[in-house]
């Protein structure tokens, strides 16, 4: 099984590429702080038993670091329970996912450490709402 996922996300992350150009953005809002707007691509939206695999981009509209205004993620979420895993992260320095590649993990590759469940509250978080919408 470990295999037969491992391939998956390989085969995903190879097809797609993560240029912003490829996707059909969706904007679901932006975070209570005011400094990072979500999206996700609907069309990207792989049910795989009570899990979805999905494309997002993140813009960031303060607090940059690092020289990333925005990045580009496939991200992984159990729809019983809004817990979102990070698979993998791609930042660039200009906003909506243009201009040059600053940093491009697959992060369980990088580190099982960063490879965790995170719970999203789908009615108070900005990502909770997109997973609600990624879950529809």
């Amino acid at each position: 099984m470990n295999k037969i996922i491992c391939a998956f996300f390989i085969l995903t992350f190879s097809i797609v590429n993560t240029h912003s150009a490829s996707f059909n953005w969706i904007k679901i809002g932006t975070n209570g702080e005011n400094d990072t707007d979500w999206y996700y691509d609907p069309k990207t939206a792989i049910k795989v038993g009570n899990y979805r695999y999905y494309w997002t981009l993140a813009n960031f509209l303060s607090n940059i670091e690092d020289d990333v205004y925005s990045s580009i993620g496939h991200h992984m979420v159990n729809c019983s329970t809004y817990e979102s895993k990070f698979i993998t992260y791609s930042g660039y320095n200009s906003p909506m996912g243009r201009g040059d590649l600053v940093y491009d993990y697959i992060i369980p590759e990088e580190s099982l450490e960063y490879f965790y469940w995170i719970y999203a509250d789908p009615i108070e978080d900005i990502y909770g709402v997109l997973l609600k919408e990624v879950c529809k």
